[in-house]
Parts: C-alpha cells; sequence; structure tokens
C-alpha cells in the first residue's frame, strides 16, 4: 500500500511539473503553395523530460493540426489532420539542443527555445475561399520511452542480460514491457486554438 501510494504521489508530481506545456497557434498564411500555421510551444521541455534529454535520452513532441471553417451551423473540416513527430535530443557532441524534423532534416540551438516556434504546412490554398473564416486547433504530446531507466531498472532486479536465463531472461522481459507502457503513459499535452481567421488574410501574399 505505501508503495502504491508512493507511485501516485509520483505521478501526480510529474503531471503538474509538465504541465507548464502551452501551445499558442499565432497564424495561418498561405507561403510558396502551401498554407503554414505558425505554433509557439512554451516550456516545450518542462523538467521530468528535460532531464531525460539531459541524460542523453529522445523525447518525442507529436503535433496534430486541424483547420476548420467557421460556418453558423456546422464547422466543416478543410484539411484531414496532419501530425507531425519531432525528437528533441543533445546532439552528438552534447553541447547543443537539437530539433529533429520528421523529414531528416534538424535545427540546433545552444539551449532549448521559450517559446519554441515551428511553421507546419497543413495544405494547398486552393481549399480556402476569401470570404469564408478558418480557425486551427493544436494539440501538443510529448512523450518519452526512457529505455535507459528502463535497462537499468530490469539489471537492479533480474541482474544484466548476459547473467540472466530461464525465469530471469522472461521476467526481464515482461518488467521491461510494463516499465515501458507505465513510462508512455506519463505523456503530456497541450492544446490551442486561434482566433478566427479571414480567408482573404490567409492568401494575402
Amino acid at each position: 500500500m505505501k508503495l502504491a501510494a508512493f507511485a501516485c504521489l509520483c505521478a501526480l508530481s510529474i503531471a503538474r511539473e509538465a504541465a507548464a506545456l502551452g501551445v499558442e497557434v499565432k497564424d495561418l498564411r498561405s507561403a510558396a503553395m502551401d498554407v503554414t500555421a505558425s505554433i509557439e510551444l512554451r516550456d516545450v521541455l518542462p523538467d521530468r523530460f528535460r532531464q531525460t534529454v539531459d541524460r542523453g535520452g529522445v523525447v518525442h513532441l507529436r503535433i496534430h493540426i486541424e483547420v476548420w471553417e467557421r460556418r453558423p451551423v456546422w464547422d466543416r473540416l478543410v484539411y484531414p489532420a496532419v501530425v507531425r513527430v519531432y525528437r528533441l535530443a543533445l546532439t552528438p557532441s552534447g553541447r547543443q539542443f537539437a530539433i529533429y524534423d520528421p523529414d531528416g532534416s534538424s535545427t540546433e540551438h545552444a539551449a532549448v527555445p521559450n517559446p519554441l516556434q515551428l511553421a507546419i504546412r497543413v495544405g494547398s490554398p486552393d481549399r480556402v475561399a476569401s470570404t469564408a473564416r478558418y480557425y486551427a486547433k493544436v494539440i501538443a504530446t510529448l512523450g518519452t520511452l526512457a529505455e535507459r531507466e528502463i535497462d537499468n531498472a530490469g539489471d537492479a532486479v533480474f541482474g544484466r542480460p548476459e547473467e540472466s536465463t530461464g525465469l530471469g531472461a522472461f521476467g526481464r522481459v515482461v518488467f521491461k514491457k510494463v516499465l515501458e507502457i507505465s513510462d508512455y503513459l506519463q505523456s503530456v499535452s497541450a492544446q490551442g486554438i486561434s482566433r478566427n481567421i479571414a480567408g482573404g488574410q490567409i492568401l494575402k501574399p
């Protein structure tokens, strides 16, 4: 019972630490034949996740964007939902913070940007009417499996992999899977909705 209570307190503490993550949709704008959403993320690496990165781990940032047309009765989804997953980690030298895009490119920073600014393409401008009004919904989710922590915990309980045989090896596999699921559920999300933006403003050169 004491262990369970301690685990609950830890989970609540982690949730409070991560609650600082914030999302703001700054603008929708047509540029280079695409409509792009400009997003700002505040406190993108709360303490729990910053520690993971500082220890050489990777934090995944998942961005989910939907653009809707504002209507009197039922709003209309303009583009299929766009989902992009970024990797946040230290550079191989460990001296800088890097953001790895889904397309394989990366940007490097001396420290974690606050706010972190992202520009994400959502679709073609031919779906936007100048006389209509639009808004964007964004959900940002941080998560990590903390593989190194899981391996260290497994070593402490079942011994090192080369030393584990029979039930010990089986126990290590089950233990690792349980911890992976548990740690993944310690992810945190935040969402933001833009103001209503006129289609003419989005399409304005």
